[in-house]
C-alpha cells in the first residue's frame, strides 16, 4: 500500500512539472492532442489536465 502511494505521488508530480512546462512554454491549457483549447472548468478541476474532453481517454 505504501508503494501504491509512493508511486501515486511520484506521478502527481511529473504531472505538475509538465504543467508548469506548459505554462513557460506558453501551451498551457490547451490539449496536447487536437490544439483545441482546455475547458476552465476542467482545468479547475485538476489543473495538470492534458486533453479536453473529447480527447481525454
Amino acid at each position: 500500500m505504501a508503494k501504491n502511494l509512493t508511486r501515486r505521488g511520484q506521478h502527481r508530480k511529473v504531472a505538475i512539472e509538465m504543467a508548469l512546462s506548459r505554462v513557460r512554454d506558453g501551451d498551457y491549457g490547451y490539449c496536447t492532442a487536437c490544439g483545441e483549447p482546455i475547458a476552465v472548468r476542467r482545468l479547475e478541476i485538476d489543473p495538470t489536465f492534458e486533453q479536453c474532453v473529447r480527447c481525454a481517454p
